[in-house]
């Protein structure tokens, strides 16, 4: 059975909400004026972000990039505690912690930006002929990491990302300190 996915979005809404925060906070941050933001609806995209173009490479990619930078940072911080007792009483003893890991990994699984980012970087860096080569060469292999995920998304590469994260940085932590 194939799990629709409005249906994953639904029950990962909050990580389709801080994506969408992501893009807006990095926006503010370069100094692009935002013009709409629409942080979660069932129809797709899930959310989105409407605002100035810019034409200065790394604006368009913290832009861009942002949610895989926010998304991972605050999916693994917030899964941190409920991923540490797992690992050393192999149950959940706080409640809390099952909530935590939820939105942690709700989080995570929403890390990944859209071919509709990689599609923005390709014109305003790739084939912008005043970006410098040194540009290209760092955004390249960015964009073709998101198309790769994107397809990766068919056989659930988001899911084993969250996972991995989930369960790799606790696992170095409790293991090594």
């Amino acid at each position: 059975m194939i799990i629709p996915g409005v249906l994953i979005s639904i029950i990962t809404f909050p990580g389709v909400i801080i994506h969408e925060l992501a893009h807006q906070l990095f926006c503010m941050l370069c100094g692009l004026e935002v013009f709409e933001v629409k942080y979660f609806q069932i129809n797709n995209p899930n959310g989105y972000v409407i605002h100035e173009s810019t034409d200065r490479p790394w604006k368009v990619f913290l832009t861009c990039m942002g949610p895989f930078f926010i998304n991972s940072l605050l999916g693994m911080v917030i899964l941190l505690p409920a991923s540490i007792e797992l690992m050393m009483f192999r149950e959940y003893h706080d409640p809390l912690n099952l909530v935590l890991g939820w939105l942690g990994f709700s989080i995570l699984m929403h890390a990944f930006p859209s071919r509709g980012d990689a599609k923005v970087m390709i014109e305003r860096i790739l084939k912008n002929p005043d970006v410098s080569l040194l540009w290209k060469v760092v955004a390249a292999p960015f964009v073709g990491l998101i198309y790769l995920c994107s397809i990766g998304s068919i056989f659930w590469l988001d899911l084993v990302y969250a996972a991995v994260l989930a369960m790799l940085i606790p696992w170095l932590l409790v293991h090594f300190f």
